[in-house]
């Protein structure tokens, strides 16, 4: 089974997306995220991932969503962390291997455009739940 960390910032009212420039998802918004390697925590993951992506550094508040799907070919485990921008970093303006694009976008905006899968019940869902810190999530 893969694992996969992505991670939510939100600053303002606004949701830090990246426009995926992998093959599967070119071109889709979704946020920064992806699979963990080898010897690698969560956690450490989501904040490399964050730093490939989306170019800054991060301070992670917890776990709020994630989702396992067992697929004919797919079979993985999705950790969607809660965090804050470290300071008023900028964010990456150079598209390369790891995103094409990274923005902000209000709710309003984000359903209009075209999204990679689930986007608006991550959303929704991170606006109705509780965050749970993540010292307090193991998998085992």
């Amino acid at each position: 089974m893969i694992l996969k960390s992505f991670v939510l910032i939100e600053k303002a009212g606004r949701y830090l997306l990246i426009k995926e420039a992998a093959k599967k998802w070119e071109g889709k918004w979704f946020l920064p995220g992806g699979k963990v390697e080898l010897n690698e925590s969560p956690e450490t993951a989501a904040h490399r991932e964050v730093k490939e992506e989306a170019g800054c550094n991060i301070t992670i508040n917890g776990i709020f969503y994630f989702r396992y799907n067992h697929g004919f070919l797919d079979n993985y485990l999705a950790l969607f962390y809660s965090a804050t921008i470290v300071g008023e970093e900028l964010i990456k303006t150079i598209a390369d291997k790891h995103s094409l694009e990274v923005k902000w976008f209000t709710y309003d905006e984000i359903v209009k455009l075209p999204l990679r899968q689930k986007l608006l019940d991550i959303l929704n869902s991170y606006q109705k739940e509780k965050v749970i810190p993540a010292r307090n999530f193991k998998i085992i």
